[in-house]
C-alpha cells in the first residue's frame, strides 16, 4: 500500500488563530490514530505535471468513459448539480443556490466526489486542490487548465480566459475582511448568502459551461472553484467575534441528502456529519488556520450568538433595473441618522444593505460591484471604504434557469464602514452604485452586453441585533 503523507493540524476548539505558515506540518490527534489526512492543496503552486493534476486527469479520463447512468460517470456526478438531461436519475438536479443550505450541500458535494476521483484514478492520497481567487491572488485560470491537449480543458469556456488573456474582476470575487464583504459579516445565513455573489461571479467570468447552472459541474474547474468556496467556510469561521455554525437550527442540521459513493452505493449525509471537515471528513486546506470545531447538540458549551433582523427602513419606489451602464439609487442619508447612529456605536449590532426579489429573465452574463455613498465620478476598487461587494446572478433568480420552481434571489452586504465614511464626509445623501464589470482583459476590465436585465424588487436598511447566549457548564 502506499503511503500517504502527512502533515500536522493543530486544533483548538471554538478559537480561530493565526494562519499556518505554509508548508508547516499539519496534525490533528484524532485523525492520527490512523485516517488519513489528506490536505487540499492551492493550485498556484502547481504547474500541469504536478501528481495531483495527473491524477485527477486521469480521474477525469475514467469517468467519462462510463455510461452516464453509471453514478460513478463524469456526467451523472455533473447531472447531481444540475442537468437538462431527460430522465433525471437518483439524486440529479440537487444543487442548492440562494438558500441557508448552500454551504452545507456543497461541503458533501465536493466530499463524496473526491472519494470517487481518488478510486478512478488509482491514487489512494488524492485530494481536491482549490482556485484561490481572491484580489491579490493570480485571478487567471489555472494555467494547466487552459491546455487543450489536457483532459483539465473544455473549449465551452470564455476564450480569453481559456486564452490567458483573460482575468477574473477583483471587484466581483472578493469576499472581503473581518470588517468589509462576506467576512464582515458574523451571522452564518448572511454570509451564506453574501458568499454566493462572488461564487456566482467566477461562474460568469470563466463563461462557457461555467455560466450556467445546468452545465457548469460538466467543467472540471468547477470542483476546484468550489474546494475554495468551501475552504472560504473555514477561514470565516476562524475570525472569531461570534461567527459560528447554526447548529441549534434544526432545520438546517436535519436536512438529508443522497450522493454515492466511491462504489457507487447510494449515501446520505446531513449537516451535523460535516461541520469538522478535519475530523469528520479527513481533510484540511494547504496553509488554513486550525479549523474551528461545531458539533450539533442542543446547547453548545460555549457562548454562541443569537441574530434578528429588524428593517429600520425600506426604499419606496418601483423595482430598480440593473443594465448596461452604472446604476445609482439615492437615499436621504440626513434622515436617517437618528435610526443608525446607535447603530453605529454598537458592538454587537450590524447595519445591512438587504436587496431582495433581484431577478432576471435570462443570465445576464455580467456581474455588478455595490458601492454604498460612493462620491459621483469616483471610481473605487475593493479597498475603498464605499465597496460592499458584488451581485451576480447564478442559480437562483433567473427565470430561464429555474430551479424546480422559480425563486427571486436576495442579498444582503455589510453596511457600516460606507456609512461612517458618508457621514465623516457630511454627506446628505447615501447613493447606492451599481456598475456592471465583466472580466479583465490584457489588464483592462471590461463591460461586456448585458444580455438579460436585472430587476432589484425591494432594498432595505436593516440592523441585525446579536444576543449573546451562555451554554451548558
Amino acid at each position: 500500500m502506499k503511503k500517504s503523507s502527512r502533515r500536522s493540524f493543530l486544533v483548538e476548539t471554538g478559537k480561530a488563530a493565526s494562519a499556518t505558515v505554509l508548508g508547516s506540518v499539519l496534525f490533528n490527534a484524532k485523525l492520527a490514530l490512523g485516517a488519513t489526512t489528506y490536505v487540499r492543496r492551492n493550485l498556484a503552486g502547481m504547474d500541469a505535471s504536478d501528481p495531483v493534476l495527473l491524477s485527477y486527469r486521469k480521474a477525469i479520463a475514467a469517468m467519462q468513459a462510463l455510461a452516464q447512468s453509471n453514478p460513478l460517470s463524469w456526467t451523472y456526478q455533473g447531472a447531481i448539480h444540475w442537468t437538462t438531461l431527460t430522465p433525471l436519475l437518483t439524486s440529479w438536479d440537487n444543487c442548492e443556490h440562494g438558500t441557508e443550505f448552500f454551504w452545507s450541500w456543497h461541503r458533501m458535494y465536493l466530499y463524496w466526489f473526491e472519494r470517487i476521483v481518488r478510486k478512478m484514478c488509482g491514487d489512494e492520497c488524492w485530494a481536491l486542490p482549490y482556485w484561490n481567487w481572491a484580489p491579490g491572488s493570480d485571478l487567471h485560470l489555472p494555467a494547466p487548465f487552459r491546455d487543450p491537449a489536457s483532459e483539465l480543458y473544455t473549449v465551452n469556456r470564455n476564450a480569453a480566459m481559456n486564452s490567458g488573456a483573460g482575468a477574473l474582476n477583483a471587484a466581483l470575487v472578493s469576499v472581503g475582511n473581518s470588517t468589509t464583504g462576506s467576512f464582515g459579516l458574523t451571522d452564518f445565513f448572511s454570509t451564506n448568502l453574501n458568499i454566493q455573489g462572488p461564487h456566482g461571479s467566477v461562474h460568469t467570468g470563466t463563461g462557457g459551461w461555467m455560466a450556467s447552472v445546468p452545465t457548469a459541474a460538466q467543467d472540471p474547474v468547477f470542483y476546484v472553484h468550489h474546494s475554495n468556496v468551501d475552504r472560504l467556510w473555514d477561514l470565516w469561521l476562524a475570525q472569531g467575534g461570534g461567527r459560528s455554525d447554526p447548529v441549534l437550527n434544526s432545520a438546517w442540521t436535519s436536512k438529508t441528502y443522497t450522493f454515492f459513493d466511491e462504489a457507487g452505493a447510494a449515501v446520505n449525509m446531513n449537516a451535523c456529519e460535516i461541520l469538522r471537515a478535519a475530523q469528520q471528513l479527513n481533510y484540511v486546506y494547504e496553509g488554513e488556520p486550525p479549523q474551528v470545531l461545531s458539533f450539533c447538540r442542543r446547547r453548545p458549551p460555549f457562548p454562541w450568538w443569537e441574530f434578528v433582523n429588524e428593517t429600520l427602513f425600506v426604499l419606496p419606489g418601483p423595482p430598480v433595473e440593473l443594465g448596461g451602464e452604472a446604476v445609482t439609487v439615492p437615499i436621504e442619508l440626513k434622515e436617517l441618522v437618528g435610526k443608525i447612529r446607535p447603530v453605529l456605536e454598537s458592538k454587537k449590532d450590524t447595519l445591512l444593505l438587504d436587496l431582495d426579489g433581484v431577478e432576471a429573465d435570462e443570465p445576464p452574463g455580467v456581474g455588478w460591484a455595490v458601492y454604498a455613498g460612493l462620491p459621483a465620478g469616483t471610481e473605487a476598487g475593493v479597498d475603498s471604504p464605499y465597496y460592499l461587494g458584488s451581485l451576480s446572478l447564478f442559480g437562483v433568480g433567473i427565470r430561464s434557469e429555474k430551479h424546480h420552481e422559480f425563486k427571486p434571489a436576495h442579498f444582503v452586504y455589510a453596511l457600516k464602514r460606507a456609512v461612517e465614511a458618508a457621514m465623516k464626509a457630511n454627506q446628505e445623501r447615501l447613493p447606492l452604485t451599481f456598475v456592471p464589470l465583466g472580466i479583465v482583459v490584457d489588464g483592462r476590465a471590461t463591460r461586456p452586453e448585458v444580455k438579460a436585465k436585472v430587476r432589484i424588487g425591494k432594498i432595505s436598511l436593516v440592523v441585525q441585533r446579536a444576543t449573546e447566549e451562555r451554554g451548558e457548564a
